[in-house]
This record gives C-alpha cells, structure tokens and sequence, in this order.
C-alpha cells in the first residue's frame, strides 16, 4: 500500500486504521480524548472556533466497539474492560454489561480498545506508540496497552506538568500534570537519544585548566583494543581483567590538540597523544592507574528524563495558539518525533486535533498521516502548516491530501472461499466457530463463511477477520455483530443440534 506523504483522512479513525496495511508506521504520537467527562467548544474568534466534542462516554454509544472488541482474539482486553465495569459499579452478566454509569470509563476504554489494537498492527517492529492522558485515565489504560503491546514492551509513563495549578484544595495536591505512555512495538525501537541542560550549577566545583572545567574519569575498559592496550603506559599496567580503553577525538574540545591520524592509533599510542596534549590525569600516589580530562564542554547534557517541567503548555499569547480546546506545545511533541523516528520515516496521529504531531513531522523531516473526525481539523491543519513550516511556499500545488473515504489494504491474501472454508475448518477444529453450538459432523463444504467484525465498520476479508458458521448459527446471526451474536448464544439454551448431511 502507499500513503501518500501529507495525508488527512476526515473520518471515523477505526475505519482508517483498518484500511491500512500491517507493519507500515514508524511512530504514532497521539492525544485521545481522557474521559475528562466535559463538553468542549471552542472560544469564538479562534481558529478553531467551529469545534466541539463531548468528551463523555455511554455503554449504549459504544456497543459496535464493545462487539467488535468481542469479536477478536484478546481476551485480556475484554477482562481489562469488564474489571473496569466492576470496579464502578456494574456488572457483567452472561447478557453482556450491566451499568447505569453515565461517564464511564469502562465505556471509554472499550471505545479505545479497538483502536488500540490496530494501531499495534500497523507499527513496524521498530515502532513506538505515545499516548497522552490524564491522571484519571493513565492507570486504566496501561493495563490496555499492557493487553496489547505486552507488559515487556511498556518503556515509561511520561510525566509532563502542564501548568502551575490553580487555587488550592484543602485535601489533596494540585492536580497540574499529563502523562504519556510510551510502548514499544519490539525489542529494538528506534531510539535517538535527547539530553536536557545542566543545572546552571553542574561542574561549579570541577577542577580548571585553559579549556575549562573538567574532572577525571576512567582510562580503562574491557577487553577489546588488542594487545598494545594491556602493555604498561608511562610505566604504569592497567589493573587485572582490564584493558586501555582512550575516548575518541569527539569526547574532547575541538582544540585538544590531538594529531590528526589520532583515530588510527592503537590503544597505547592514543594513550600517549592523550599525554602529550595534556588530557590525562595522573594521581599524586606513584604507580597509580592514570584517568583522562572529562570537560564540561563536551558533555550534551543530561539524559532526557521522563518528568518533563520544562515546557509550558499553550497560552493564548502564543504564536502557535489555535483556540483549540485540548491543544499541546509544538516542543513536546517534536522531542517525541526526535526521540522515536529518524528523517524519511512514517509518522501518525489518529486524533489529530490541531495537528500539533503532524506539524512536529513536517518540521522535522518525517512524513506524516493525520486523522480526526472534526472537520475543523482539515482547516487548522492546513493553517498551521502555512504558518508554522513554510509548506505552501515551498511545494507547489497542493501540499495536503484531505480524504474522507478510508484506504484499503493491500497486504490481504485472495483466498477463494473454497480454501477458505477448508483453513476455517481445520483451524476452527473441524466444528462451527460459535463455541456454544453443538452441531456435530460439519465438513468443510456446509460451513457459511461471515466476518468477525463486519465489512461496514472496516472490517478485513482477511483469514482473521472470517469466520466459518453452520447453516443453523448463520441464519440466527443473520446480520448481528460477531461479538453481539456470541453474547446471545452464551445466554440461551444450546440451539437443537443440526448434524452433518445424511
């Protein structure tokens, strides 16, 4: 499948997700809505003026997601949800869910689990999904994602202050922070280190000579090196099990004054130009282990951390103030698309809003798809773009791709249905897919072939999304969602059984 670079796709993002095709995107970046259980409208004047959601969730506005869900193959996901339901008050019963909550947060996360389970699809094994919440949401849906991605691949609940808070509460701490969840697809993601500055303080009380403060640091390492780093420098032999171990020319300033074929030299001989130039630190004690100059000037920083208070949130000073109700600084989400994609790659936001991701990939080099149901997004979108990259001056034509239909996958086997009913056979144990029918005898030729999750919801012709039913259970099921039919058959008497032909 190509996407096209600069895509906004003006539609439910579900449908879109499952048009895509799997292991096709390196970062998505994303802030759904919380459940903050409040209507959103923005200020008139603004660019944004137009918008409104309602950021409060129902069982009854949620039930295709919720049979959908049912419909796959995470079970872990469905006891996520139904825990959800219990712990606010409801039930689950063998009719399904059983909750008067109005502002459910069980609701909300079967609404995001769907969602969710695509996103994880269509990432490559490099990928990373960050996703932003509140502190109402964040510990439900960690045991989602937990769900999805697997508990391994959780990498860090990244923790930004927003703002100072406002007044104070005679019981509790100001609630002022965000969090984001940050889940690897594999083992290896992309990563690009980022580092944050010193304290003004740091390296206050290092020593000094004439390129600055410094302070001493290890000369010796492993193994590696070969033989020359385990011969005596100056006199002096590295301790047992180690080895010479002399940073490259980069871990010193630019005026060091090492020669120029320094990269060339074997461990020893660095060593000595380390000497001749005056980097090595040797101690006062006779025979001990000497150290290099570590200056303050060549350090980057310190390692970026996941308590993030260093960038304020949006105010409606600020050049890149769109009015939009939920809008997040344009900084953080770049350190996220710095941190986690590389120049070239693919990166996405299926809640695009006012499309602060897409702008951070666009500034950055990456390409970019964006998703929102809004209209209003394709509008500010294309606005900040204007405003913030210089996009339309520098592309002639039309920079941005505004789709409302969603693509359609192109990694999808044909498979005749013929073959089909024979892999659904086997793999469904030679037997119906409803696991409560008892029919008996079925061979591969009597089963109807449906779809777990229906065509018109985004639903794939793939192996995995087709299901094999007996005569009886696919007259029944007619066109009721799987996850909704399977409810009904747990809740009644078996149905007569219907054998094999005779």
């Amino acid at each position: 499948m190509f996407l096209p670079n600069r895509t906004l796709y003006v539609a439910d993002n579900l449908r879109v997700l499952r048009g895509m095709d799997s292991e096709t995107v390196d970062l998505i970046a994303t802030d759904p809505p919380f459940n903050a259980k409040r209507s959103f409208n923005a200020p008139l004047g603004s660019k944004a003026a137009t918008q409104r959601f309602d950021d409060r969730w129902r069982w009854d506005e949620v039930t295709d997601e919720w049979h959908d869900l049912l419909a796959t193959d995470h079970p872990a996901i469905k006891e996520v949800i139904e825990a959800a339901v219990v712990i606010e008050g409801g039930q689950v019963t063998d009719r399904g869910i059983e909750t008067g909550v109005e502002n459910s947060i069980a609701a909300f996360l079967a609404w995001m689990a769907p969602r969710v389970v695509e996103m994880h699809r269509i990432l490559k094994p490099t990928g990373s999904l960050y996703l932003h919440c509140d502190d109402a949401a964040n510990s439900y849906l960690r045991l989602l994602l937990d769900a999805v991605f697997g508990r391994s691949n959780f990498r860090n609940e990244i923790v930004w202050k927003r703002t100072a808070g406002k007044g104070l509460n005679p019981t509790r701490y100001v609630r002022n922070c965000d969090r984001i969840l940050y889940y690897a697809k594999g083992a290896k993601p992309t990563w690009n280190q980022q580092y944050d500055p010193f304290d003004p303080a740091y390296g206050s009380d290092w020593r000094k000579d004439e390129r600055g403060p410094w302070e001493d640091a290890d000369l010796t390492g492993g193994k590696e090196g070969g033989p020359e780093a385990y011969k005596p420098f100056r006199g002096v032999t590295p301790s047992a099990g180690r080895a010479w171990a002399p940073p490259p020319r980069n871990k010193f300033p630019p005026d060091a004054g090492l020669p120029d074929n320094y990269e060339s030299l074997n461990a020893l001989s660095k060593c000595e130009a380390l000497d001749d130039a005056g980097l090595i630190h040797w101690p006062r004690k006779a025979g001990g282990i000497p150290r290099y100059k570590k200056y303050l000037s060549t350090l980057p920083g310190i390692y970026a951390s996941d308590l993030i208070v260093n960038i304020p949130p949006v105010s409606s000073r600020s050049r890149e103030h769109t009015g939009w109700r939920t809008q997040k600084p344009l900084k953080l989400y770049r350190r996220i698309v710095e941190v986690s994609s590389n120049e070239g790659d693919l990166v996405m936001d299926p809640f695009a809003g006012c499309a602060t991701t897409c702008v951070a990939a666009e500034q950055l080099r990456r390409r970019w798809i964006g998703m929102d149901i809004d209209p209003v997004t394709e509008t500010v979108t294309l606005d900040r773009l204007r405003e913030e990259t210089g996009l339309f001056e520098a592309i002639d034509g039309k920079p941005v791709t505004a789709r409302k239909h969603p693509p359609r996958r192109s990694d999808i086997q044909h498979v005749t249905d013929a073959k089909l009913r024979v892999l659904l056979w086997n793999n469904q144990g030679r037997r119906c897919a409803n696991p409560y029918c008892t029919s008996e005898g079925l061979r591969a030729e009597d089963l109807d072939l449906d779809h777990r999750i229906p065509k018109s919801r985004g639903g794939a012709d793939d192996q995995s999304n087709r299901i094999g039913l007996c005569r009886n259970c696919n007259t029944r099921k007619g066109a009721k969602a799987w996850g909704k039919f399977l409810d009904e058959a747990r809740a009644r008497l078996p149905h007569p059984k219907v054998g094999g032909p005779t």
